[in-house]
């Protein structure tokens, strides 16, 4: 079976590509290994028209020059969408030692795999990275094809041209509202405990900018600086600054200077000190706020962050294709937001810097339906300059990067490593949010927190979390009694449901058993009513035969419905009837006669998962007398209406 050929073999190269193609796809639902045909045929492509044709010998070096060579280069496709060619030319070499085509020559299949899969994270950077675009994938990046489509691509950017100026405000936002998954409404953050003041105000001083506008103002204390015409820092003043403050714009002494313009980074920090309200431009002069110098640090931290991000992050615009890429900084700079809210939502641990370019890439995308691929990649690069920006701005921190020196302006960039905000970058980042709409959930420290503040957590945190914060709230408290007073009056008032008092009557039962009798008794009558009712008898601190039979079949609705809620018709089964089937159907009987909301919702996961069978058929029976008669009661309204 002929696996090498020449350039003029075309017809019989691609005649034997399909070939191959097809057998692999049928290798991979056979073997159940992830790959795409599709991918292979771009490195069968690769190998013929770039390399030596061999189609049956791989080696290490082909696969890495495949990879990190050829297809930055020339593939146009966005990085999110190239995350498995890796893993598909591992398969590729596997498929083909298995079915006995693999030459003389190759690499074993397993030293492939182990390469591709190491490198993956690499391979989606370089996808993104701009300084590895060819022209033509720069100018007209394709969707999914070898060679760029010029048509279609110069629509896809027209039709950009023509998004941007409609966009509508928010867009950004929304489009953070569905990254974590398809909600209306922007899905709620939390809880998140907010770091000590210590922490805090230690992150706010290691902060490269802040110490970078004290200076600054320092510089600028009264009388001020006199400025130019145009309203710069005058040359001697701004070669100053530049080593003072260490912006990496130019060398000491830099004799070819013309303005201060010409200054990037110290231009983008006098403007984020002027825009911050650090210092003003008055009457010609450059001078410090003593409003601004008499913030806390942790305040005046704040109000840069949010200056920062209102501005706009984005870096030089010395991109191809300006106008384009020059609009798009805007949007993503609201994007920014949106990596904030999800780092926020991996907590400590925070994410791989990889991922946060391809999250740039998903916002913009989603506030931009329709976006061409080839944008991707710019996003991604835009996404890698923000999170520079935050950590010179203390609000985030980067473990495990490596520096590289840039192409573009020589100076040293982090690649790589894991982002996480800092004790800093939290409580800012919860403002942002909230500025946008998106709530955020604080969970606070028990030991000082109020009995309310604990009723919130009921239902947010996890069962175990839940009953820590409880019982670390209930040990600080001085009057055990008092406490536990608090504590039911708040799991069982008006404004909570049923879930959070039956998970808050648990936890103080658990944590002060000899206090919750007395602390919920008062509640009877109450709003919970059954919920209470139902925890005293299994306490035995009431008589049984005291109670309605009514009030304590509703209160027995008001559970199951908790249950079924929570975990599912399993568990509404799970709490039913664990007397004689009897007993249990004789309580059925009472339930459908009842007016509550939920008995519908109860019988019909009791007839579906009740493990008795005359149970489950006694629910689905009852359940059709209960509709019956609730469709008469409609009629009879509906008659005399």
């Amino acid at each position: 079976m002929r696996m090498q050929f020449d350039a003029e073999d075309e017809d019989a190269y691609f005649a034997r590509r399909d070939q191959l193609g097809e057998q692999f796809a049928q290798w991979l639902n056979t073997h159940d290994v992830p790959g795409d045909p599709n991918d292979a045929g771009l490195l069968m492509d690769w190998k013929w028209s770039y390399a030596d044709g061999r189609l049956d010998r791989w080696t290490v070096p082909d696969v890495h020059e495949f990879l990190f060579e050829w297809c930055p280069r020339k593939l146009s496709a966005s990085p999110a969408d190239c995350a498995d060619i890796p893993l598909s030319v591992a398969g590729f070499v596997e498929f083909l030692a298995h079915t006995g085509m693999l030459g003389p020559g190759s690499a074993a299949p397993s030293a492939i795999r182990r390469h591709c899969e190491s490198n993956v994270a690499a391979f989606v950077r370089e996808m993104g990275n701009p300084a590895n675009f060819g022209m033509a994938k720069s100018l007209f990046g394709s969707m999914g094809g070898l060679e760029p489509d010029a048509d279609e691509s110069l629509e896809g950017m027209a039709t950009l041209l023509r998004q941007l100026p409609e966009l509508p405000p928010g867009a950004v936002g929304e489009a953070l509202a569905h990254l974590a998954g398809d909600e209306t409404e922007p899905p709620p953050i939390g809880p998140v405990r907010l770091p000590s003041d210590a922490d805090r105000l230690a992150a706010v001083r290691a902060a490269p900018v802040m110490r970078q506008l004290r200076d600054l103002a320092g510089y600028c204390a009264s009388p001020g600086r006199t400025l130019t015409s145009k309203g710069n820092l005058r040359l001697a003043d701004a070669r100053h600054l530049v080593d003072a403050l260490g912006t990496g714009d130019a060398p000491s002494g830099v004799e070819k200077l013309r303005s201060a313009e010409d200054l990037p980074e110290l231009s983008r920090l006098v403007d984020l000190a002027v825009d911050a309200g650090a210092v003003r431009r008055h009457r010609g002069k450059l001078v410090a706020v003593a409003r601004f110098a008499a913030l806390d640090e942790c305040a005046a931290h704040e109000k840069v962050v949010v200056a920062a991000v209102g501005a706009g992050l984005s870096g030089p615009r010395r991109t191809f294709l300006f106008p384009v890429f020059g609009q798009l900084h805007g949007i993503v700079d609201e994007a920014a937001v949106g990596l904030l809210a999800q780092l926020l939502r991996a907590g400590g641990t925070g994410l791989e810097r990889d991922v946060i370019g391809l999250m740039m890439a998903d916002l913009v995308g989603g506030a931009l339906p329709g976006l061409p691929d080839f944008m991707a990649a710019p996003l991604i690069g835009l996404a890698d300059g923000h999170v520079e920006r935050f950590v010179d701005l203390g609000v985030l921190t980067v473990e495990g990067a490596t520096a590289e020196a840039c192409d573009d302006c020589g100076r040293p960039h982090q690649r790589g490593g894991r982002v996480a905000l800092t004790a800093a970058g939290v409580p800012v980042t919860i403002e942002l949010l909230r500025q946008v709409g998106v709530e955020v959930i604080v969970r606070p420290e028990p030991a000082t927190a109020d009995a309310a503040a604990i009723a919130d957590l009921a239902g947010v945190l996890d069962e175990d979390e839940f009953r820590r914060d409880v019982a670390e709230w209930f040990a600080a408290q001085r009057d055990g009694a008092t406490a536990g007073r608090s504590l039911a009056a708040e799991f069982t008032g008006e404004d909570r449901d049923t879930l959070t008092a039956l998970a808050g009557i648990g936890a103080l039962d658990d944590i002060a058993p000899d206090r919750s009798v007395d602390a919920l008794r008062p509640h009877l009558g109450g709003p919970h009513d059954g919920v209470v009712l139902h925890f005293l008898m299994g306490k035995q601190a009431i008589d049984p035969a005291t109670v309605d039979p009514v009030r304590y079949t509703s209160g027995l609705v008001d559970v199951l419905a908790a249950a079924l809620d929570v975990a599912g018709p399993s568990e509404v089964a799970a709490h039913f009837g664990d007397g004689t089937p009897d007993v249990a159907i004789g309580i059925l009987e009472e339930v459908w006669r009842l007016d509550h909301p939920r008995v519908p919702d109860v019988l019909e996961a009791l007839g579906s998962g009740h493990r008795v069978k005359a149970v489950a058929k006694a629910a689905r029976k009852v359940l059709m007398k209960h509709r019956s008669r609730q469709s008469a009661a409609l009629r009879s309204s509906r008659a005399h209406g």
